[in-house]
């Protein structure tokens, strides 16, 4: 519909709207300025939205997730009835646009989106029952949504699974000192909806965690392209390329580089969480601790069906998964030991040597287990082959195994639950102090 139909359609209602609206108009046309709305979120996909809107009434403006080819578009996403399943209780409306104008219903047309909210939030909209929407409060970008001008990339450390990784100074208003980071960079234009959603769930999970083992996460900004996720950096980078780098590492070292995955991979899963990608490449490994990567691939929950039609990681899979697909808490006790298997061989070659994927495969379903590391204790050999016993319930609880290394390493447990409240506190304080659990590093 023209915006001259529109306007003849409405009548003498829209020449009052757009008096109303005249000064905020002109000091907000171009679309451009829409992200200077606190209830502007991005690029911040249907998942997030539905644990932002609490209240009936309460809104905030994204835009479409992107496919291929298709323009996008903004969205108004409003709780209609808290009382309804997710799925019902929030509408998510088009911002129509054409001519330079901004509609949801066709019997009004606004100059800026802008424009558009702040009608739906005037006493008239409120008390039309014909209104397609009541707007109540808008909601506010989280502590851990960042603008893109807080971050200054400085230097690629390499290509991950969305984009280029790289090094960044960190520096949100009111911090004192920036602090140096690990951006991962994603390019729209390179990703499929699955891509961006597998992004967003990495986020999603990490935002929620805290634990010395677990790398530390900041935000993500997804107000613009490209999107960053914003981690801590480590000094020694990935886990895998580490080993490699040092393979006359001592045993004692090692021991505690297992242990220390155990206790990350212990907190995942008395969330329950699965990662469903444990391996020596998704940790990182910095200041003496390994700290648990990579989350693009964790679900809730301590059962998940696996697509087996797409990529999979084959050389981790435990038995049950390459027979049906099913991962479990105990799939991700298998990867673990497979794990261990590459730390104590310093990652030098994949998992099964010698073997094609398709080998292991089969091999695996036939009973094969590789040879466990000569250099590790003979206890933490036990432990290991318990990882990879055929029956999951026979495989021990990463709990168990964490008590059981503690035991053998004599290597005490530290007080988790303290240094996990410091991190999120120090993630929960935006002005004023340093956000980083740790010394920063000030940037240049």
């Amino acid at each position: 519909m023209s915006s001259a139909s529109r306007s003849n359609e409405s009548g003498s209602a829209q020449n009052t709207i757009n008096k109303r609206l005249r000064k905020h108009t002109r000091s907000h046309s171009g679309e451009k300025l829409i992200d200077n709305e606190q209830y502007y979120h991005g690029l911040l996909p249907r998942a997030d939205v539905r644990m932002l809107l609490k209240e009936n009434g309460d809104f905030v403006v994204r835009i479409t997730e992107p496919k291929l080819g298709e323009q996008r578009s903004y969205v108004l996403s409003v709780l209609t009835d808290k009382l309804l399943d997710e799925n019902s209780s929030i509408k998510h409306l088009v911002i129509h646009t054409a001519s330079g104008k901004f509609w949801i219903e066709n019997k009004f047309s606004f100059e800026s989106p802008q424009a558009l909210i702040t009608y739906y939030l005037t006493s008239q909209a409120q008390n039309d029952p014909t209104s397609i929407v009541h707007l109540v409060r808008p909601i506010s970008r989280q502590s851990w949504e960042l603008e893109h001008d807080w971050i200054t990339i400085k230097q690629k450390l390499g290509q991950g699974a969305f984009g280029e990784v790289s090094m960044g100074i960190y520096k949100r208003k009111g911090m004192m000192k920036g602090i140096q980071v690990a951006v991962k960079q994603a390019k729209l234009e390179k990703m499929g909806k699955e891509q961006i959603k597998e992004f967003m769930c990495e986020a999603r999970h990490l935002k929620t965690m805290s634990h010395p083992n677990i790398v530390k996460f900041y935000g993500v900004a997804v107000l613009q392209e490209p999107l960053y996720m914003v981690m801590e950096l480590a000094s020694n980078g990935a886990l895998d390329s580490y080993l490699k780098k040092n393979t006359n590492l001592s045993i004692e070292t090692r021991n505690e580089m297992i242990l220390q995955a155990a206790w990350g991979l212990e907190y995942l899963h008395s969330r329950p969480v699965l990662h469903r990608d444990i391996a020596a490449r998704n940790c990182l490994y910095g200041d003496g601790k390994v700290k648990i990567s990579d989350f693009g691939l964790t679900r809730a929950g301590s059962f998940y069906q696996m697509d087996m039609t797409k990529k999979v990681p084959i050389r981790w899979l435990a038995l049950e998964t390459l027979l049906n697909g099913s991962y479990t808490l105990k799939s991700d006790i298998w990867a673990y030991g497979i794990m261990c298997w590459e730390i104590y061989y310093s990652c030098a070659s994949d998992p099964y040597p010698g073997m094609t994927a398709v080998e292991v495969h089969q091999k695996v379903r036939e009973g094969y287990r590789m040879q466990i590391p000569e250099n590790a204790h003979p206890e933490i050999q036990k432990i290991i082959q318990s990882c990879w016993l055929e029956n999951q319930a026979d495989r021990p609880s990463m709990a168990d195994i964490a008590v059981q290394l503690q035991r053998v390493t004599l290597i005490a447990r530290p007080n988790f639950e303290q240094q996990g409240k410091e991190i999120l506190n120090n993630l929960r304080v935006p002005r004023g102090r340093n956000m980083s659990n740790e010394a920063p590093k000030t940037a240049t």
